[in-house]
């Protein structure tokens, strides 16, 4: 882990928790390792309309097959507008990161 300088005080950022439980456990359990196909530290380096093509949640894939509630939600968030939404760690909570 590294500290990264993100300013996202031009933004609003929607919190959706939809009390939907979701096991740490299983959420890993379903996880095979690989290596991330960007560089987090570079997200500076990116517009946040990007986000979306180079920024993923691993843990999206498993959880949103078990709880397509929460793939809805997701949905939804870029649907009202959001320029990057994702699921926060596994789950149950999505963000959306709006323009103000």
């Amino acid at each position: 882990m590294e500290p990264v300088n993100l300013d996202l005080s031009a933004y609003r950022i929607k919190v959706i928790c939809p009390g939907i439980h979701v096991s740490t456990r299983d959420a890993f359990a379903q996880i095979t390792p690989r290596p991330a196909p960007f560089d987090l530290r570079q997200i500076t380096t990116l517009p946040i309309t990007e986000w979306k093509h180079h920024v993923a949640n691993d843990f999206e894939q498993t959880v949103f097959a078990i709880h397509p509630q929460i793939a809805a939600i997701k949905e939804q968030l870029y649907a009202e507008g959001a320029l990057y939404a994702s699921m926060t760690g596994t789950g149950s909570a999505v963000y959306g990161i709006f323009s103000i």
